[in-house]
């Protein structure tokens, strides 16, 4: 009997081929979907409400090809570039691609100063409106560009994600369960726990899930983790 490679309170973690818990994976609202770049045009078409594409430059067509023009287009942004050619300029960017419905986009930092301001009339570049005044939000909303720096120096290298970019992601999209069909380190299940929002991951290779599993039993999480019985 097939038994799950990790548990914690609401979080599963296994160490199987996604196309084989495609079922499973496709019934939470979100996804999340970071596979290696260069496997997006093999990786399985998922059904969840939200979808969220991480890709390079290189392999943005595979996703649109598969999903369509996204709802929402962000950009990561990092400083700690690749290099891929003497003629080519440094990478320093992937793609975010949103597809579906996410929640307000006031997750980022606190706004210190709330003071009202006042806005112009304009409005897609015609000055069509009255005067306006804003009045600041509590915290600030998503930037279409994200700045975030990789942690190159991880187990899992330049692939990993940053928790506090997944968490400001999950925050957005507003869900209470998620699924992560190439979990890697996990910082997605780790950004979703400190929300409160139900995990199932998958992994392929059983190193990294063994990384994964030490990483999660080092972060205090809201909820005691317990590592499963393995098959």
């Amino acid at each position: 009997m097939l038994r799950p490679y990790f548990v914690g309170s609401g979080l599963t973690l296994w160490n199987r081929d996604c196309v084989e818990m495609y079922d499973e994976l496709s019934k939470n609202p979100a996804i999340i979907l970071d596979p290696p770049f260069d496997k997006w045009a093999s990786t399985p078409w998922f059904p969840n409400e939200t979808k969220v594409c991480f890709v390079n430059p290189q392999n943005r067509d595979q996703v649109t090809a598969k999903y369509g023009k996204p709802r929402v287009e962000l950009v990561w942004y990092f400083k700690d570039g690749r290099w891929t050619s003497h003629k080519l300029p440094r990478t320093t960017h992937e793609y975010i691609l949103v597809y579906g419905q996410t929640g307000e986009s006031y997750v980022g930092e606190q706004n210190l100063d709330r003071t009202p301001q006042k806005k112009g009339r304009g409005s897609v570049g015609r000055d069509s409106l009255p005067e306006r005044e804003y009045i600041p939000r509590e915290r600030k909303a998503l930037n279409s560009v994200l700045e975030y720096p990789r942690n190159v120096r991880g187990e899992m290298g330049c692939w990993g994600k940053p928790v506090p970019l997944m968490r400001n992601l999950l925050e957005w999209i507003g869900v209470e369960k998620v699924s992560d069909p190439f979990a890697g380190g996990c910082s997605t299940a780790i950004a979703a726990r400190s929300l409160g929002i139900d995990v199932l991951a998958c992994e392929i290779d059983p190193k990294t899930c063994e990384s994964a599993t030490k990483r999660l039993s080092q972060i205090e999480m809201a909820l005691p983790i317990r590592k499963a019985l393995q098959c």
